[in-house]
């Protein structure tokens, strides 16, 4: 009776979809995930290639992403060749370390079924048993259509939430998008229970993890899609199996990037790029979501190339091997549960191989008393900086001392707290990640206090300096080590950010996102800024932009 019911619904739940979204739902054979046909709504972008059109719409409703892929819309024939070399594949299945290794598994199917569809040919050059190739192992051991979601660079969540009947599949874009077009997106894929459990087996399978109702949380990662995936399902998921995927950055993020994206300020970048060349110590804090990581990874490309940095996480996300690609000296320590080492060992171990940049990827557990001690007696490294859940300063500092057990003294080894947050300005739908404090903890009086530098004004959209910045205790610091006057140390605060505004512009979007701009456009304004020195022009910013210009076009690809 109840399947019944449930059936009963589901036909009801579909023509009510189709009614409203005055189009049609389309499958082919071997799918079992459905897409609605797009209705007339404001076209905001649209990009394809040879496997699938993604669109994205606007209406009243909010705004939609549909996409259209080549195997929903392929000839009935073609179809049938899938169908068929599915049937053989599953008749011959692949060897046991074939079946183990998901990137293997894949190569094979793929490699098998252009074996098997060789001599089919189609116009425009396209080679049909490569493609359908593609195709089969997409539906068979991938992840079905929503690997077109995962392989759109602008993802960078995806959510699928139970029941998948009743509920279209979610998108948040950002990263290289057009501004505007970030934010939330529901999609017109609509996955049925039946291809939800498919994909559960496929993670369950080759992660090795338990899934069920004794271990109702899956957590593992996409290596093919550089992505993180969690699982939940009942008892502790009422109405079912969802997932939500976090997608990792293909390419690291830089300075230059989060300035073209809104992110942060020049003047806000330049201060923090200038405080890693001082060697002071940072907290990211921020909610889930709010781009800690990826702030964190863009800090790191500051810190000089001839420092070594030593980086602790369990969750392997900051771009180590991006960073070691471009000549930067990175030791990567992973904690994660494959592994028997602790944050805390790993970090005991770190503080023993001598002077270096230490960067933990998550500051939470019993590490972080370990880390404060050694900030206090002055062992810590050249500089540290890790990522913290909490929304404000003032949060970072309550969680660090009342459930963390870090020392009211302790924690004044701390030198700024950089809060990143999701904001919405003037109520729009739309979250924008942005960097809405930095804040100096204040080493005179009583602990727990704090001097703001930055703060994000909702009514601009942007990080605004305060009246407090030009007495700040990080640049009397700073001038202290450089053997400066506070007034040349705010000079060169001024110097680094018309350096990052004329690359910006020198650059242009496309050129900036690449990480490998960072480290010409610092190595130039080095240069620039010795040519200065020696001349008795620094911090003459005219004079230091000039050459910076003719170092950075010496060098620039």
């Amino acid at each position: 009776m109840c399947a019944r019911r449930a059936h009963a619904s589901s036909i009801r739940w579909w023509k009510g979809l189709r009614r409203a979204s005055k189009g049609s739902r389309s499958k082919p054979a071997f799918s079992h995930s459905w897409l609605i046909d797009p209705p007339s709504e404001q076209l905001l972008d649209t990009r394809e290639n040879r496997f699938v059109r993604t669109s994205l719409y606007r209406s009243g409703n909010g705004s939609s992403y549909f996409i259209s892929p080549y195997e929903y819309n392929m000839p009935e024939e073609e179809t049938s060749m899938v169908l068929s070399v599915m049937k053989e594949l599953n008749e011959e299945p692949p060897p046991q370390a074939i079946l183990d290794d998901e990137i293997a598994l894949r190569s094979y199917v793929e490699s098998n079924s252009s074996g098997l569809l060789k001599g089919t040919v189609k116009g425009d050059d396209v080679d049909l048993p490569a493609l359908l190739g593609r195709i089969t192992a997409q539906y068979t051991c991938g992840y079905g259509t929503i690997e077109h979601l995962l392989r759109d660079e602008r993802v960078q969540d995806l959510y699928i939430d139970s029941p998948p009947m009743s509920k279209p599949v979610y998108v948040s874009l950002g990263g290289h998008i057009p501004k505007g077009l970030e934010g939330t997106y529901a999609t017109n894929l609509h996955l049925t229970e039946r291809e939800l459990r498919r994909i559960v087996s496929v993670l369950r399978y080759h992660s090795g993890l338990p899934f069920s109702e004794a271990s109702p949380v899956l957590e593992c990662d996409l290596r093919q899609y550089n992505a993180r995936v969690t699982a939940v399902g009942p008892p502790l998921s009422s109405r079912g199996i969802s997932i939500a995927i976090r997608k990792h950055s293909h390419d690291p993020w830089t300075l230059l990037r989060l300035i073209d994206v809104g992110a942060i300020t020049s003047t806000a970048a330049a201060f923090l790029s200038m405080s890693i060349a001082g060697r002071r110590t940072m907290l990211i804090a921020g909610p889930r979501g709010a781009g800690k990581t990826s702030l964190l990874g863009s800090l790191l490309f500051e810190v000089d190339r001839s420092q070594r940095i030593i980086v602790i996480e369990d969750t392997p996300e900051l771009p180590v091997a991006p960073l070691n690609e471009y000549g930067y000296k990175v030791m990567g320590l992973n904690v994660g549960s494959s592994t028997e080492t602790s944050a805390d060992r790993a970090l005991r171990t770190a503080l023993r191989l001598g002077e270096s940049v230490l960067v933990l990827g998550e500051v939470r557990g019993p590490e972080t008393r370990t880390l404060y001690e050694m900030m206090s007696a002055g062992t810590a490294g050249s500089s540290v900086l890790g990522t913290f859940h909490a929304d404000s300063a003032k949060a970072v500092y309550k969680r660090a001392v009342e459930d963390l057990g870090v020392s009211k003294v302790s924690f004044t080894a701390t030198d700024l707290v950089v809060v990143a947050g999701l904001v919405q300005p003037k109520g729009r739908r739309v979250r924008y990640r942005r960097v809405i404090q930095i804040a100096e903890v204040m080493k005179d009086g009583p602990p727990g206090g704090f001097r703001d530098l930055f703060i994000y004004d909702p009514q601009e959209n942007s990080l605004k300096p305060t009246n407090e910045l030009p007495s700040s205790g990080t640049l009397v610091s700073i001038a202290s080590l450089w053997g400066m006057t506070p007034n040349d140390v705010l000079g060169e605060l001024k110097v680094r950010a018309s350096v990052l505004d004329r690359a910006s512009v020198l650059l242009g979007p496309e050129r900036a996102a690449r990480p490998g701009m960072m480290p010409l456009v610092s190595e130039a304004f080095q240069v620039a800024r010795e040519k200065a020195i020696s001349k008795g022009r620094y911090p003459d910013v005219s004079f230091i932009l000039k050459k910076w210009e003719e170092a950075f076009n010496g060098g620039a690809e």
